[in-house]
């Protein structure tokens, strides 16, 4: 007879016991991590039969102006070292010398050191509530505990990956039939395999479980449980469709994509906060009876105490302009330099996000001087914010036309064609329009029709609007430049999932 024993370990910890101990916790190191499904392995969103379903297939009436039931599915998450040395999909060695073309690798040495390990915790940091009232601002005596979880504050680069599927006019029953029966192909649709790789890491990521505290006559949730996750992700990223000639190109069946190809982002850092202690979190809700459901991030409260908090503004600064452009020119100044403003530097870092694409870090100081004493905004604005609060930023520090190692760029991939890219770039974008926008007219001598045989003779003139839209020049590759976005703010959003005609 064959036996098997399962050992398990329970660890119970006390949220008080572990608050009252500076620095209290569980620290996860991890040597030689991977994390990998298999590729077959998948998680899938099931579309219904949708209103005004077409009926036909092909090029006829019933096939128009019509709506065909969606099926999603990712495949084979996996979390390894990021190196050209590993397997596609299919497991077919990868041997392209790109470090974004291969989607699995080894072990990630390092991934959380014992000295800068992942932690999970309890504790009680002060906050503010939904009411706009302190809370934990005795130490001594906390009100809430939270649970915390860190990610290291530094760590080496590794690849998220993973493939998936959009299927269109499947029929199948998923709870009883495999993904071939009644599959989307056999039935008028389609199918649309991808790859998404991302070569970076979360470093300083923070993840939280709280009581909101949102109360009142009539609340829309109440005191229910609330999620707080600041996301802090670093590095590269690809996305793809192009397969080689043998991937197998079927419902279910891992595919091999070419090993270069397909959008890419390079240098991306983006920082964004969903949700505050106490006041603003995510919420989980379901949607009607049938398993749908919703993910919210909850409004900010309409109370003059929570503003000062959320907004950061600095003092006097009613709309919050000029807090922004001190942020912006001293992005990389500890708020401790800030003097009476210190605190509500550190809300406004707390609460505002940044997305950056790219390399490109313009040195913008708002400000006549570069290293702030006391206020920044003692110093007054100097002739530099001019273009800012004009309302456009000049940028002549962008990647080359066909640059593919920074930027946003679209490149061709191995064995296919080039494309046609417009003769047409952006040197200022202003939020007034295209006609305050400038654009610099490439002379590109080549065919309107892009039939090839081009020639770059330099830049054409410097204009206003779209510029010279009519010719394009035929590429493998073309870098959109790069791009900043700074000062996010997230006051409310909601994400639901449902049934056709149930939400």
């Amino acid at each position: 007879m064959n036996r098997t024993i399962t050992t398990a370990l329970l660890l119970a910890l006390d949220d008080s016991e572990m608050s009252s101990a500076h620095g209290a916790g569980i620290a996860v190191a991890l040597d030689n991590f991977a994390y990998l499904m298999a590729p077959t392995s998948y998680l899938e969103q099931v579309g219904t039969a949708p209103t005004n379903a077409c009926s036909g297939y092909g090029d006829i009436a019933s096939n128009r102006n019509c709506w065909r039931r969606g099926d999603l599915r990712w495949y084979g998450a996996s979390i390894t070292a990021a190196s050209e040395i590993g397997t596609h999909w299919t497991e077919s060695a990868c041997a392209s010398g790109d470090f974004m073309s291969c989607p699995r690798g080894g072990t990630i040495s390092q991934f959380s050191p014992f000295d800068n390990p992942y932690l999970m915790r309890a504790w009680s940091p002060a906050g503010m509530d939904y009411q706009g009232d302190p809370v934990n601002s005795n130490p001594a005596a906390p009100d809430k505990t939270i649970y915390e979880f860190l990610a290291p504050t530094s760590q080496p680069d590794y690849m998220l990956s993973f493939w998936g599927e959009i299927e269109a006019g499947a029929t199948r029953n998923s709870a009883t039939q495999t993904l071939s029966q009644g599959s989307g192909t056999a039935n008028g649709g389609g199918l649309l395999q991808s790859q998404t790789l991302i070569r970076g890491n979360a470093a300083g990521s923070v993840f939280r479980l709280f009581k909101f505290t949102e109360t009142g006559s009539t609340p829309r949730y109440g005191e229910t449980f609330g999620i707080m996750y600041t996301s802090h992700l670093q590095g590269d990223f690809r996305f793809s469709v192009a397969q080689t000639a043998s991937s197998p190109n079927a419902i279910g069946a891992p595919p091999q994509f070419q090993n270069i190809g397909g959008l890419y982002f390079r240098n991306v850092e983006a920082f964004i906060p969903l949700g505050q202690l106490y006041y603003q979190a995510l919420v989980l809700n379901a949607v009607g009876t049938d398993g749908g459901f919703s993910v919210e991030l909850t409004q900010v409260p309409d109370d003059p105490n929570v503003y000062p908090t959320y907004y950061g503004q600095s003092s006097g600064d009613d709309r919050g302009f000029l807090t922004a452009l001190q942020h912006l020119a001293y992005r990389n100044t500890p708020c401790s330099g800030w003097g009476a403003n210190s605190l509500n530097c550190t809300n406004y870092r707390a609460s505002h996000g940044h997305v950056r694409y790219g390399d490109w870090h313009p040195d913008l100081r708002i400000y006549s001087s570069t290293t702030p004493s006391g206020d920044p905004g003692d110093s007054g604005i100097a002739a530099g914010a001019r273009n800012l609060i004009n309302g456009y930023i000049d940028s002549d520090s962008n990647p080359a036309n066909g640059d593919d190692g920074d930027g946003i760029f679209f490149r061709a991939c191995d064995g296919c064609g080039p494309f046609n890219a417009y003769a047409q770039r952006t040197t200022r974008i202003d939020k007034r329009g295209e006609t305050s926008s400038m654009h610099i007219t490439q002379n590109y001598n080549c065919n309107s029709d892009g039939s090839g045989g081009c020639s770059i003779n330099g830049n054409g003139p410097t204009q206003n609007g779209p510029g010279n839209t009519g010719r394009v020049f035929p590429t493998a590759s073309v870098n959109l430049g790069d791009a900043r976005m700074e000062g996010l703010l997230i006051n409310r959003f909601e994400m639901i999932s449902c049934q056709a005609g149930v939400c």
